[in-house]
This record gives structure tokens, C-alpha cells and sequence, in this order.
């Protein structure tokens, strides 16, 4: 650029961008060529939680089968309670019959009644009714309903996993507050902190300097990004310091960060500026720019690395059948482990409860 300034070369091309500051003392021609920077971020893993169980139903169906299950629980009560005494039963000291049972264990009975079925287990409970029987028949088709619908959606949801949300957007970047980084500042530093929105400065914030070596070293373990260059024509440049290892746990962005028009800076009232825009839009129009770039791309550039850069933009599910681990089932276990528990505590509160009454 001070070559220019001087007079001591006639032009100057690369990766010269339009710079206001560099415009108010040299000209410019028609842009050469438009650089993206975006980057290349954490893939996104899948969400495994204690939660799983809970993913066949959307919330309010989960609110409508507890509603369900306590309309059992008081119908079952209810129907308890009326039910009339069978014939057969020992009638009382006084010769009546025997009372209905108390609310207390109409409540106990419709619960654990409820439950068992819920479970699809019988109850031990001889009914007299037909209105009992009634009831329970159709307490019995509804859980088998539920549960066979619930059972065919935690199979495909264990199959079909749930990836977590990735910053692979310049929005998404920005709200994540993902440290990115590149081997040098002139990635950023051609931005003018009072002229740039909200999301760009954010993002410019947690920009990080290191070396080629650390890079690579980052680009194995951690959750960072990595600045790449995209070019006009979809080919990435500057990601030779990603080691291929790398690459699997690495995805690209979407879109970029910003992009630049590179352009020619030549002197002020240079004679050949309108022969050489002239000349410029000429190779625009003949299709030499991308015919130049994919002639760049095969001979210094590595195909293999560039398949696999632009295919990461898609995330990777594998629709075959999916070998289960315990990462599938650790909501299973987690909820298994409280049952368990709560269990035990009760037993412990019985076990109590039975040395008091006995003192």
C-alpha cells in the first residue's frame, strides 16, 4: 500500500479490500472477487438426558393422561364405595350388614388400582359389581391405548436421536458466545467499532489470536471456532493449520460472518484505471473468475478436505438401525434409581410407623 502511496508501482492486488480509510488517498477499480469469512465450529452431539422418557408426549398430552388417571382413580372410588355388599358376606354382631368401606380405602384402592392397570397388571380385588367391572374394562382399553402409543414413541425416539443446537449460523454464533479464532488480527481489524451492528461487534469481542501449532492443537478437544476464508465460488482457503482428524468433529457455518469485495488500489488519476475495470468486468463475463478459482482449487488444494468441509454443513444422521448404549437409557436408569429410593424410604417410614402404633 505505501508502494502505491509512493508512486513507485502502478497497482496493487491480492487480498486488498474496500477500505474507506485506504479509498480517501488511492482509487479503486471494479471488485475482483467477493471473500466470505465464516468458520468452522463444534458439530452438534446428541441430547441424552435424564428427560428421555419424558419426550413420546408433548407436555399438555402428559397433562391430559394425568388428568386421565386421576378421573380413574375417582371413578374407581367412587364405584367402590357404592358397591353393595355380596350376599354371601358376614353380616355384623347386630345381624345388618356390613358398612361400605370407608373413603380412606375407596381413595387407596382407586390409586393402587389405577397404577396396576397404568403398569398392565391385574388387581387382586374380587368385584360385585357390574358398574366395577365396567370401569375397570374400560380404565384397562384406555392405558393399553396409552401405553402402546407411548412405547412405539420412546422406540423411534431411541433410534432417532436428537442433535443439540450448534453455532452455525452468525446469529446463532453470536447468541452461544462462542470464542473463535484465527492466526492473526487482520481477520477483524478492518472493521470500525463505531459503524458495525450489535451481532457483528458481539462476535468480534470474543475473537482469539493464536499461533498455527495451537490451532491445531485447539481443533481436537476444544469447543471453539475456527476461522475458514469462503471464496466466490463455494471453496474454502486458509484451513490447512485443522489437522484431518479434526475435520469429523467439526462443522461448517451456514453463512459468514461478513464478507468483503476484493478490489485493485492504484493512484490517484492512474491513466489505465477505466482500460483496467474495462478489463476486469470483461473476466467477470467470460466466466474466467471461476474457472480461475476451480483451476486454483485443484492444483494447490485438497479435494478430499474440501468434500468434506462443505458436506459437514448437513448434519450427519445415520438412518440405519443404531446399535443402543447406556446413554439411551440413562433417563430409563435415573428414573429408575429414584422409584427405587422413594420406595426404600417408604418402607423405612412403614417399618416406623408400625414400632409406633405397637408402643
Amino acid at each position: 500500500m505505501g508502494m502505491i502511496l509512493d508512486r513507485t508501482t502502478d497497482c496493487g492486488l491480492g487480498g486488498l479490500y474496500i477500505w474507506y480509510e485506504a479509498y480517501l488517498r488511492m482509487e479503486i477499480s471494479q471488485f475482483l472477487g467477493r471473500s466470505g469469512v465464516t468458520c468452522l465450529v463444534p458439530a452438534p452431539q446428541p441430547i441424552i438426558n435424564w428427560a428421555l422418557p419424558l419426550r413420546p408426549f408433548q407436555a399438555t398430552l402428559w397433562v391430559g393422561v394425568l388428568f386421565c388417571l386421576v378421573l380413574e382413580c375417582l371413578a374407581l372410588a367412587w364405584t367402590r364405595h357404592c358397591e353393595r355388599a355380596p350376599a354371601t358376606s358376614t353380616p355384623t354382631s347386630t345381624g345388618a350388614p356390613p358398612p361400605p368401606p370407608s373413603w380412606r380405602q375407596c381413595l387407596r384402592f382407586g390409586c393402587a388400582t389405577t397404577l396396576k392397570l397404568f403398569l398392565n397388571q391385574s388387581t387382586s380385588y374380587v368385584t360385585t359389581s357390574y358398574a366395577l367391572r365396567t370401569i375397570l374394562l374400560a380404565s384397562y382399553m384406555i392405558d393399553i391405548i396409552l401405553t402402546t402409543v407411548y412405547g412405539g414413541g420412546l422406540a423411534s425416539i431411541l433410534t432417532l436421536p436428537k442433535l443439540e443446537e450448534v453455532a452455525d449460523s452468525r446469529q446463532r454464533l453470536y447468541e452461544h458466545k462462542l470464542m473463535w479464532s484465527g492466526t492473526s488480527l487482520a481477520w477483524i481489524n478492518i472493521f470500525n467499532v463505531g459503524t458495525v451492528d450489535t451481532v457483528l461487534l458481539g462476535i468480534l469481542e470474543r475473537f482469539r489470536v493464536y499461533d498455527a501449532e495451537a490451532i491445531a492443537v485447539k481443533s481436537r478437544t476444544e469447543q471453539m471456532g475456527f476461522v475458514v476464508e469462503r471464496m466466490q465460488f463455494g471453496h474454502l482457503a486458509n484451513a490447512e493449520m485443522i489437522p484431518d482428524d479434526a475435520l469429523s468433529r467439526l462443522k461448517l457455518m451456514v453463512d459468514d460472518i461478513y464478507f468483503q469485495y476484493t478490489v485493485t488500489y492504484v493512484p490517484r488519476l492512474w491513466a489505465h484505471l477505466d482500460a483496467h475495470s474495462r478489463f476486469v468486468l470483461a473476466w467477470h463475463s467470460s466466466g474466467f473468475d471461476k474457472y480461475w478459482e476451480w483451476k486454483i482449487a485443484a492444483e494447490y488444494m485438497n479435494e478430499n478436505r474440501q468434500n468434506r468441509m462443505l458436506a459437514s454443513q448437513m448434519p450427519k444422521i445415520d438412518i440405519g438401525p443404531v446399535k443402543l448404549g447406556i446413554n439411551n437409557f440413562i433417563g430409563l436408569i435415573l428414573l429408575w434409581c429414584f422409584g427405587m429410593t422413594c420406595s426404600l424410604l417408604a418402607f423405612v417410614a412403614e417399618l416406623w410407623s408400625f414400632k409406633v402404633e405397637r408402643l
